[in-house]
Order: structure tokens, then C-alpha cells, then sequence
């Protein structure tokens, strides 16, 4: 379902915002045994963005008919999701992420990936990168 207008937009990304961050912070405490530490805080805080999951759940576009997220595969069953600006504020693609290509333990390096993003286009693009090539020095 599209929102019916900018301000609706902006509530949306905000929400989705939230949610982003709750999942990565939850899974922050529960590494750290904070989530059980806090439990009714943890779940009070879960329920809350539980209710803002099931009001967003049936938006799909902007006002304007850009979708509200993308997700993409990286490799190896490795995703990337992104939430794209209700205002875009940038112009044109840009880099967004870079981190190393997921490897096994044996493997060794395999290079890196880069996400880039273009909020206005709403488009997310991911590139895979080799290794870098060591440098050797001459040795006198």
C-alpha cells in the first residue's frame, strides 16, 4: 500500500528506524547478557516495536511510489536490507558499507564488499571486490 502523503512518509522511515535499531541493540544485550539483566525493560521494549511492525506491515511505497526498503544478497546467504530516506538528501549513488567477504575459517582472505545507495532512485547496488594485492618490497 503507498502512504498517502510526505508526513506519513517521514513517520514510516522513522519507525522502521526504530525497529532497525532495536533488532541490532537486542542482539547486542543478549551477546552480553544485558537482555537478561533487564528483562521486563528488554520485553516492554520489544512489545512496543512489536506494535509499530504490525501498523507499518501493509506500507510498501512512499507518497511519491519509491519503495520504502530493499533487501539484496551479498553471497553466501548473506543479505543487506536498507530502509531508503523518506527526504533524500543526497544526490546520485554513494557508498554506504563496506566490510570483508564472508569467508570460511580456512579460506583466507577473500576481499571485501561495498553497498552503495541511492535513496532518490531507490536502488541498492552491491559490489564484490578481490583481495588486495600485497606489495613486496625489494629485498638488497
Amino acid at each position: 500500500m503507498r502512504s498517502p502523503n510526505l508526513p506519513t512518509d517521514m513517520l514510516i522511515a522513522a519507525a522502521k528506524e526504530v525497529e532497525t535499531v532495536h533488532m541490532w541493540t537486542a542482539d547486542r544485550f543478549a551477546d552480553h547478557g544485558v537482555a537478561d539483566a533487564y528483562q521486563a525493560e528488554t520485553d516492554a521494549l520489544g512489545d512496543v516495536v512489536g506494535e509499530l511492525r504490525r501498523a507499518l506491515h501493509e506500507f510498501t511505497e512512499y507518497s511519491d511510489g519509491r519503495p520504502i526498503e530493499a533487501c539484496v544478497g551479498i553471497e553466501r546467504g548473506r543479505t543487506f536490507g536498507y530502509v531508503f530516506k523518506a527526504v533524500p538528501e543526497h544526490r546520485g549513488e554513494r557508498m554506504l558499507y563496506e566490510a570483508p567477504r564472508p569467508a570460511d575459517p580456512d579460506e583466507g582472505d577473500r576481499g571485501t564488499y561495498r553497498v552503495h545507495v541511492d535513496d532518490r532512485a531507490a536502488t541498492v547496488r552491491v559490489e564484490l571486490l578481490p583481495p588486495r594485492r600485497r606489495r613486496l618490497g625489494l629485498v638488497r
